[in-house]
């Protein structure tokens, strides 16, 4: 079984300083860097849309697979059947659709949702605490299906099709780190670039000490959540 996963990348961050691709996860790695991590420590093929930023993006990923959404201000369900046409085209059995502004993931997570999969489901999403949460899962039938729609958000038409929710215990899948404030609570400092890749790996780790944002969850605050942003 091919998984091929979509990092949704294609979108306009009007409300960070920095496009959410190149924002500084962990280990120096970016959003978007991290995600590709964690999908292919899951046995995943993976593939972003870009859109905005697409040329700074590609400069900061040299070794991922990108795609580009022309049109990305057309809408986000554009942006989404960009990234279908070429998973299809890849030959994929099982779609994964990803906000990048989501890295808190966990690759144990994947796995699981992928072995779900393998059970002859059509469409599945993780949730935390009774909230949806992200990647939704996509046999190629669905994935057919969802290119066939007409919406223009990504959850509108999720609505439309039969998907499957799997209670997990994993809050990384509904933390959306798509404003400052949240990055700024759950880091301790300001939204901040990945560094170049030729730096990833060679110096310190940030000052700030960042923290696992997959451990977020149970005793305390609450955590950000919300549907893919079209950000």
């Amino acid at each position: 079984m091919k998984a091929v996963a979509i990092i949704l990348a294609a979108g306009e961050a009007r409300r960070m300083a920095h496009p959410k691709a190149l924002i500084l996860h962990e280990g120096d790695k970016s959003f978007l860097q991290s995600l590709a991590s964690t999908f292919g420590k899951a046995g995943c093929s993976v593939l972003g849309v870009v859109g905005k930023d697409a040329e700074a993006v590609r400069e900061q990923h040299p070794g991922l697979d990108l795609v580009e959404s022309e049109q990305w201000k057309d809408s986000q369900m554009v942006s989404v059947k960009v990234g279908l046409d070429a998973a299809m085209e890849a030959g994929a059995d099982v779609v994964l659709l990803h906000p990048v502004d989501m890295p808190a993931l966990r690759a144990t997570t994947v796995k699981s949702l992928l072995k779900l999969m393998g059970e002859a489901e059509e469409a599945l999403r993780p949730e935390f605490e009774g909230a949806p949460g992200w990647p939704v899962l996509l046999s190629r039938a669905a994935a057919e299906r969802l290119r066939a729609e007409s919406g223009e958000q990504l959850e509108a038409v999720l609505k439309n099709m039969k998907v499957r929710r799997v209670p997990l215990k994993d809050p990384g899948v509904i933390v959306n780190i798509n404003g400052p404030e949240t990055y700024e609570r759950l880091f301790g400092s300001e939204p901040k670039l990945a560094p170049p890749p030729k730096r990833r790996g060679t110096g310190k780790r940030p000052s700030s000490g960042l923290t696992t944002v997959a451990d977020i969850g149970g005793g305390g605050g609450s955590v950000p959540m919300a549907a893919a942003s079209d950000e």
